[in-house]
């Protein structure tokens, strides 16, 4: 995120547009095509509307107190800097970057941190940032099975898949996750409860 606020051009918005980008991505668990569709009035007290959802899905995204600052803080910059347009992420023109350009900021980012190899290479890319916050969020869960079902459910919900299997590809998605299923597993085999 810090690498973004180096970006040219320098003393326009731009740069500080890519910053809260990637960081309300990362926070979020937000698509990339989500968070640009975002309008100005989609920042409410309650969170964020999400309109423009995959398949059409539309769903009120809770957000932390310091996301909620964050966007805050780059609306004040916004103003200061005279950024206009309705849509809350925009570029010198007043709107929305397109996703391959927000993508494109994002791989020369990552690039220059040392996250990707160059063209060809396999590397870090812009949907990771919600792959991460996925499973962050289940390894965070407690670990009964009630709670893990709730959990399971509501971060479905958060996400905007259309069917909770979908949200079950996060649970093998990591050595922590794996370890936590095979001992739940070894468990309930040798007749304890999971």
């Amino acid at each position: 995120m810090q690498a973004a606020l180096d970006l040219p051009p320098k003393g326009k918005i731009s740069p500080h547009t890519y910053h809260y980008l990637f960081g309300l991505l990362a926070t979020t668990g937000l698509r990339l095509s989500e968070a640009l569709a975002l309008q100005r009035e989609d920042f409410t007290a309650d969170g964020l509307i999400i309109r423009n959802g995959k398949f059409g899905k539309q769903r009120l995204l809770p957000i932390q107190p310091s996301t909620r600052k964050a966007l805050e803080a780059y609306l004040a910059v916004r103003r200061q800097l005279g950024a206009h347009g309705n849509d809350l992420f925009v570029h010198i023109r007043g709107h929305a970057p397109s996703t391959t350009r927000a993508y494109i900021m994002f791989v020369r980012l990552a690039r220059e941190l040392g996250f990707r190899g160059p063209p060809g290479d396999p590397g870090m890319r812009v949907h990771d940032l919600r792959h991460t916050f996925a499973v962050r969020s289940l390894e965070s869960c407690p670990r009964d099975r009630e709670a893990i079902r709730h959990h399971m459910a509501a971060l479905s919900s958060y996400l905007g898949h259309t069917d909770l299997a979908n949200t079950y590809w996060y649970l093998e998605a990591t050595p922590v996750l794996l370890r936590d299923i095979a001992v739940a597993g070894e468990q309930l085999f040798l007749g304890g409860a999971a």
